[in-house]
């Protein structure tokens, strides 16, 4: 007898679900609304929802190495294919708990809701259950409260926003495996940047680092490809049979004009939740530089002017407030939600009418009209949420800009709000207005890179210095000639990807009226400035931070070895033989002599150039002749500062007049403050800077 094939979701199902939906039972009808409430409205998905595909490998793996190859199927056929099984492992290992994962926007929260429908609406196979619950504090009660666990498929949404996963999550993942493991099948989401690292065991499964024993099954939502945006986009822009020639026309110009607005989003494009407000963006200019930031400014603009006029047009002769002011009450709802944090993003009718009294704005929001197409809904209790936990981030990150948050208290940092900050160019805020204790800056760095930020001057538009964000860890500081090795560990800062210009500190010069230094014939420009002593260079990070807002320092002796180093052990950043150090460095063996333009020769693994060779960089610490001996005793040393007083300030990376044994990594050099040589220049650093720690270096 041929074993019984069962079918739990299916793509053609999509289509007659939404009709189904409006004939369900009561019951069903309660459970539809408890969706409603606690995830999103369904209707939201009508006539736009496209089947995702998942993979087995992250995406940004695959960016980071062309070798990395993924098996990507559609998202149904993987996932029934999972469902149909009926064996559970007899030693209950995780094999039939599976985790979906994905960046922010690429609907997690969708696909399963999707699976719930198909059962809500009695697709499944008689006898077969399914129930989906957002994670938070409640989640195990409810969980072994459910019948027929055995024949029951359970759906776990937004680990990364449930309070009891923060700072614990090997423990809350323990919890919610073992909890679930008499259920049929299981799934769980998560932001991938939250979940734990994985690595491969004997066999070749994926294994949680954090703990062992579990194998539960990892996919990931693959973006969008180009078939499927065009799809969306056809679908939120639909050209029917029965549109006038003048509607036809609008419509087909309105795509064209989505696709060159999508042409300039980059890897946004490929997220299904910006890609369902891309009609609120058509009427912004298609030449404009979008990233996450600037979309999603443009969004909450184009929703909050459109609420505008319907107030207007709702209480004529009223003075209705604009939209800086329906901004700022957005805000402060966006900002009461994170400073509470509830799991569930939702702010009470109390808490509510108590923001009313402290700004009448707030009441206004009351008379929005909170459909498919608004940034912000209510739920049954009339409860406000934002559609989506990405907009309440961007306008934390608004009001961090702008300087208008209310609370004096750091916000608690997440990979969305630190990339928002880093797009505006507002990465040194970073440390200064956000809890970064439990911040996983690997799993921030691992999907977004480490990217570059560009600081503008306030006093006029010209382009400050270029800023590589290196996200902070240990490493082996010193080598046998520059002892003794120890262990070092420093904390997240920006380092200059260059070592400061004539250009730039001629500019400087000319703001203080003080004379230039010499470039002894061989050009300015973009050659690394020369003759410059270490007060020079401190006196120029004071006018630049004056200048910008923002705080330039030098760096220190260990913040510059690290990033020399970008991860290496060795004796320069790209290895142990001296004959590839022409391809980094300009040295005495290639220099003829004299500085060069910076850049020209390749960076590190970070992205950092002229470490190695062209001048020697000022670092903030002063010199001793061995690292503090009392390092190797204390084992790992947090940010070093140096010794608290001396003669002579750090320098370090050699020069165009040095040899290869002295542009190593770790190699040091002594000077007095104020000497000025043509070998002598320095790279700017910025962000937090610990306190006076142990004299270690």
């Amino acid at each position: 007898m041929a074993l019984e094939v069962l079918t739990f979701v299916k793509p053609a199902w999509i289509k007659p679900l939404w009709k189904k939906l409006g004939r369900i039972s009561e019951e069903r009808k309660k459970e539809l609304d408890r969706l409603r409430d606690e995830f999103v409205d369904p209707e939201q998905l009508r006539d736009i929802y496209i089947e995702p595909h998942l993979q087995d490998r992250n995406s940004a793996d695959e960016l980071r190495d062309e070798h990395q190859t993924a098996t990507r199927q559609a998202a149904f056929e993987w996932i029934n294919e999972f469902f149909q099984n009926k064996k559970m492992p007899l030693e209950k290992d995780g094999s039939h708990q599976l985790f979906i994962l994905s960046d922010a926007g690429m609907g997690k929260t969708s696909l399963l809701l999707m699976i719930k429908l198909m059962h809500l609406t009695k697709f499944w196979p008689p006898g077969h259950y399914c129930e989906l619950f957002k994670l938070g504090a409640d989640t195990l009660e409810r969980v072994q409260a459910l019948p027929n666990k055995s024949e029951t498929v359970l759906l776990l949404d937004a680990l990364d926003e449930d309070p009891k996963a923060w700072k614990r999550i090997q423990e809350r993942l323990l919890e919610l495996l073992q909890a679930s493991e008499d259920f049929r099948r299981v799934i769980i989401s998560s932001r991938t940047q939250f979940f734990p690292a994985m690595e491969p065991d004997n066999f070749g499964r994926a294994e949680i680092k954090i703990f062992s024993g579990h194998h539960c099954p990892v996919l990931f939502i693959s973006p969008f490809n180009d078939t499927q945006v065009r799809d969306f986009i056809e679908r939120k822009l639909p050209l029917r049979w029965y549109h006038f020639s003048f509607q036809y026309g609008r419509v087909k110009k309105e795509r064209e004009k989505a696709f060159c607005l999508l042409e300039h989003m980059q890897d946004l494009r490929m997220r299904p939740m910006l890609l369902q407000h891309i009609d609120k963006l058509l009427d912004k200019n298609c030449q404009q530089e979008w990233n996450a930031y600037t979309v999603y400014e443009a969004l909450v603009d184009e929703w909050l002017d459109r609420e505008v006029r319907k107030l207007r047009d709702q209480y004529p002769g009223q003075q209705v407030p604009e939209r800086k002011e329906l901004f700022l009450a957005c805000l402060r709802i966006a900002e009461q939600i994170q400073r509470d944090g509830n799991s569930t993003r939702i702010i009470s009718e109390g808490d509510l009418q108590q923001l009313i009294q402290q700004d009448p704005t707030i009441a206004w929001l009351n008379k929005f009209e909170l459909g498919g197409r608004s940034l912000l809904n209510r739920n049954s209790d009339r409860a406000f949420r934002f559609s989506h936990y990405t907009v309440q981030e961007f306008l934390l990150a608004w009001g961090v800009v702008h300087e208008q948050l209310v609370g004096q208290e750091p916000l608690r940092a997440t990979d969305q709000l630190v990339r928002f900050l880093v797009l505006a160019d507002r990465f040194y805020l970073i440390y200064t207005v956000l809890d970064l204790a439990g911040f996983n800056w690997q799993g921030y760095v691992d999907t977004y890179g480490a990217p570059a930020f560009r600081d503008r001057r306030l006093s006029n538009d010209a382009a400050g210095p270029e800023m590589i964000f290196l996200p902070g860890g240990r490493f082996q500081m010193g080598d046998e000639d520059n002892g003794p090795i120890h262990e070092v560990e420093v904390d997240n800062f920006a380092l200059g990807r260059y070592p400061v210009t004539f250009a730039e500190y001629d500019a400087f010069c000319a703001a203080t009226d003080r004379k230039k230094p010499k470039d002894e014939g061989w050009g300015r420009g973009q050659r690394p400035v020369i003759n410059v002593s270490w007060q020079d260079a401190q006196e120029y990070c004071q006018w630049l931070s004056r200048e910008t807002g923002q705080q330039y320092r030098l760096p220190t002796e260990a913040e510059w070895e690290y990033a020399c180093r970008a991860g290496s052990d060795s004796v320069y950043c790209f290895g142990d033989d001296e004959r590839s150090l022409g391809e980094y460095a300009w040295y005495l063996g290639n220099s003829g002599d004299k500085t060069h333009p910076v850049g020209e020769k390749r960076a590190n693994g970070w992205g950092v150039h002229d470490m190695h060779g062209n001048v020697w960089e000022w670092c903030q610490d002063w010199y001793r002749g061995k690292y503090y001996v009392e390092c190797q005793k204390q084992g790992v040393v947090e940010n070093p500062q140096g010794p608290s007083s001396g003669s002579n300030r750090v320098m370090r990376g050699g020069s165009w007049s040095y040899d290869g044994g002295n542009v190593r990594s770790a190699y040091r050099l002594r000077s007095s403050p104020g000497d000025r040589y043509a070998s002598y220049g320095f790279r700017l650093a910025s962000g937090h800077q610990a306190g006076q720690g142990p004299e270690a270096s």
